[in-house]
Protein backbone atom coordinates (compact mmCIF):
# COMPACT_ATOMS: atom_id res chain seq x y z
CA UNK A 1 0.00 0.00 0.00
CA UNK A 2 1.23 3.49 -0.87
CA UNK A 3 0.63 6.46 1.43
CA UNK A 4 -0.67 9.54 -0.36
CA UNK A 5 -0.61 12.94 1.34
CA UNK A 6 -3.65 15.11 0.66
CA UNK A 7 -3.92 18.83 1.39
CA UNK A 8 -7.13 20.83 1.22
CA UNK A 9 -6.26 24.35 0.05
CA UNK A 10 -8.06 27.52 -0.85
CA UNK A 11 -8.03 28.29 -4.55
CA UNK A 12 -6.04 31.53 -4.26
CA UNK A 13 -2.93 32.75 -6.00
CA UNK A 14 0.26 31.68 -4.25
CA UNK A 15 -1.29 29.01 -2.01
CA UNK A 16 0.12 26.05 -3.99
CA UNK A 17 3.46 27.81 -4.32
CA UNK A 18 3.63 28.19 -0.53
CA UNK A 19 3.18 24.43 -0.03
CA UNK A 20 5.69 23.54 -2.73
CA UNK A 21 8.30 25.92 -1.32
CA UNK A 22 7.97 24.37 2.14
CA UNK A 23 8.65 20.94 0.65
CA UNK A 24 11.51 22.25 -1.51
CA UNK A 25 13.12 24.13 1.37
CA UNK A 26 13.10 20.90 3.37
CA UNK A 27 14.49 18.88 0.46
CA UNK A 28 11.41 16.67 0.15
CA UNK A 29 11.01 15.28 -3.35
CA UNK A 30 7.54 15.11 -4.87
CA UNK A 31 7.22 11.98 -6.97
CA UNK A 32 3.64 12.57 -8.10
CA UNK A 33 1.22 15.46 -7.86
CA UNK A 34 -2.48 15.66 -8.65
CA UNK A 35 -4.70 18.68 -8.13
CA UNK A 36 -8.49 18.44 -8.09
CA UNK A 37 -10.12 21.83 -8.12
CA UNK A 38 -13.45 23.44 -7.44
CA UNK A 39 -14.37 27.10 -7.48
CA UNK A 40 -13.11 28.06 -4.02
CA UNK A 41 -10.83 25.18 -3.00
CA UNK A 42 -8.66 22.39 -4.25
CA UNK A 43 -7.25 19.10 -3.08
CA UNK A 44 -3.56 18.55 -3.69
CA UNK A 45 -2.60 14.88 -3.69
CA UNK A 46 1.09 14.04 -3.34
CA UNK A 47 3.25 10.96 -3.37
CA UNK A 48 6.36 12.07 -1.51
CA UNK A 49 9.79 10.49 -1.43
CA UNK A 50 9.81 10.97 2.37
CA UNK A 51 6.19 10.84 3.46
CA UNK A 52 6.67 11.21 7.22
CA UNK A 53 9.14 14.07 6.92
CA UNK A 54 6.82 15.82 4.47
CA UNK A 55 3.84 15.55 6.81
CA UNK A 56 5.94 16.80 9.71
CA UNK A 57 7.20 19.94 7.95
CA UNK A 58 3.80 20.75 6.50
CA UNK A 59 2.17 20.48 9.93
CA UNK A 60 4.90 22.69 11.43
CA UNK A 61 3.83 25.29 8.88
CA UNK A 62 0.14 24.97 9.87
CA UNK A 63 -0.84 23.03 6.77
CA UNK A 64 -3.37 20.33 7.53
CA UNK A 65 -2.69 17.03 5.82
CA UNK A 66 -4.44 13.70 5.60
CA UNK A 67 -2.88 10.41 4.62
CA UNK A 68 -4.79 8.08 2.32
CA UNK A 69 -3.80 4.55 1.38
CA UNK A 70 -3.72 4.10 -2.39
CA UNK A 71 -2.61 1.36 -4.75
CA UNK A 72 0.14 1.78 -7.33
CA UNK A 73 -0.34 -0.50 -10.30
CA UNK A 74 2.25 -0.87 -13.04
CA UNK A 75 0.58 -1.59 -16.34
CA UNK A 76 1.61 -1.83 -19.96
CA UNK A 77 1.97 1.57 -21.60
CA UNK A 78 0.13 0.33 -24.67
CA UNK A 79 -3.45 0.63 -25.89
CA UNK A 80 -5.59 -1.46 -23.54
CA UNK A 81 -3.21 -1.41 -20.58
CA UNK A 82 -5.45 0.73 -18.41
CA UNK A 83 -8.53 -1.09 -19.67
CA UNK A 84 -7.13 -4.36 -18.32
CA UNK A 85 -6.79 -2.86 -14.85
CA UNK A 86 -10.22 -1.21 -14.82
CA UNK A 87 -11.86 -4.36 -16.21
CA UNK A 88 -10.39 -6.50 -13.42
CA UNK A 89 -11.76 -4.15 -10.75
CA UNK A 90 -15.12 -3.86 -12.52
CA UNK A 91 -15.45 -7.66 -12.71
CA UNK A 92 -14.77 -7.79 -8.94
CA UNK A 93 -17.40 -5.05 -8.42
CA UNK A 94 -14.83 -2.62 -7.01
CA UNK A 95 -15.41 1.06 -7.63
CA UNK A 96 -12.48 3.35 -8.37
CA UNK A 97 -12.91 6.51 -6.28
CA UNK A 98 -10.24 8.33 -8.29
CA UNK A 99 -7.07 7.58 -10.21
CA UNK A 100 -4.14 9.44 -11.71
CA UNK A 101 -0.90 8.55 -13.40
CA UNK A 102 2.54 8.51 -11.85
CA UNK A 103 5.54 9.44 -13.95
CA UNK A 104 8.34 6.99 -13.21
CA UNK A 105 11.93 7.72 -14.07
CA UNK A 106 13.03 4.34 -15.44
CA UNK A 107 10.31 2.19 -16.93
CA UNK A 108 8.60 1.59 -20.22
CA UNK A 109 5.34 0.96 -18.41
CA UNK A 110 2.74 3.33 -17.00
CA UNK A 111 1.99 3.54 -13.29
CA UNK A 112 -1.52 4.35 -12.16
CA UNK A 113 -2.35 5.48 -8.62
CA UNK A 114 -5.79 4.17 -7.64
CA UNK A 115 -8.01 4.99 -4.69
CA UNK A 116 -10.73 2.50 -3.81
CA UNK A 117 -13.07 2.46 -0.83
CA UNK A 118 -11.41 1.35 2.41
CA UNK A 119 -13.63 -1.67 2.86
CA UNK A 120 -12.58 -3.17 -0.49
CA UNK A 121 -8.86 -2.38 -0.47
CA UNK A 122 -7.77 -5.93 0.31
CA UNK A 123 -10.18 -7.31 -2.29
CA UNK A 124 -8.76 -4.86 -4.85
CA UNK A 125 -5.22 -6.00 -4.04
CA UNK A 126 -6.16 -9.67 -4.36
CA UNK A 127 -8.03 -8.98 -7.61
CA UNK A 128 -5.18 -7.10 -9.26
CA UNK A 129 -2.54 -9.58 -8.10
CA UNK A 130 -4.33 -12.26 -10.15
CA UNK A 131 -3.95 -10.31 -13.42
CA UNK A 132 -0.62 -11.17 -15.03
CA UNK A 133 -0.48 -7.87 -16.95
CA UNK A 134 -0.60 -5.85 -13.72
CA UNK A 135 2.21 -5.46 -11.20
CA UNK A 136 1.23 -3.91 -7.85
CA UNK A 137 4.10 -1.91 -6.44
CA UNK A 138 5.10 -1.39 -2.84
CA UNK A 139 6.38 1.97 -1.62
CA UNK A 140 10.07 1.15 -2.04
CA UNK A 141 9.68 -0.15 -5.59
CA UNK A 142 7.47 2.76 -6.60
CA UNK A 143 9.81 5.43 -5.27
CA UNK A 144 12.91 3.84 -6.77
CA UNK A 145 11.52 3.63 -10.31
Amino acid sequence: MIRQVSIFIENHEGRLNHILKILADNKINIRSLNIADATDFGIVRLILQETEKGIEVLKKNDIITTVTPVLAAEISDDPGGLSTLVDALTQAKINIVYAYSFLPKKTDNAIIIIRVDDEVQQKAIETLEKVTEINLLDRETLLLK
